[in-house]
């Protein structure tokens, strides 16, 4: 399932860098990583409240521990990606839409 998602995400890019502007490509990609952070951002924080008892066996724990530990490391390079460069985010995603043709 992921190697779909993936080959289709890469076809989606190679697409729209051919027939979109810089700028517009930026501005699509850009929003969509956004998304896709805060989204993971706001699964990650019912996971860890939520403190449901689930039945797993150590293999099942760790790799879930796994999962946990990295998508919470993902999301706090996120939220500093984010403050570095603001400013870049805020102009890219502000442009004007003249700029976009």
């Amino acid at each position: 399932m992921e190697i779909y998602l993936l080959s289709a995400m890469i076809l989606f890019y190679i697409i729209t860098a051919v027939a979109l502007s810089d700028r517009l490509l930026r501005k699509i990609w850009l929003a969509a990583f956004l998304l896709a952070f805060i989204i993971t951002f706001i699964a990650l924080s019912f996971l860890h409240f939520s403190n449901q008892a689930v039945m797993m066996n150590a293999a099942e724990l760790s790799w879930y521990y796994l999962l946990y530990l990295f998508a919470t490391i993902m999301s706090v390079l996120g939220i500093i990606n984010f403050w570095m460069f603001r400013r870049q985010i805020w102009s890219t995603l502000s442009a004007d839409s003249e700029d976009d043709i």
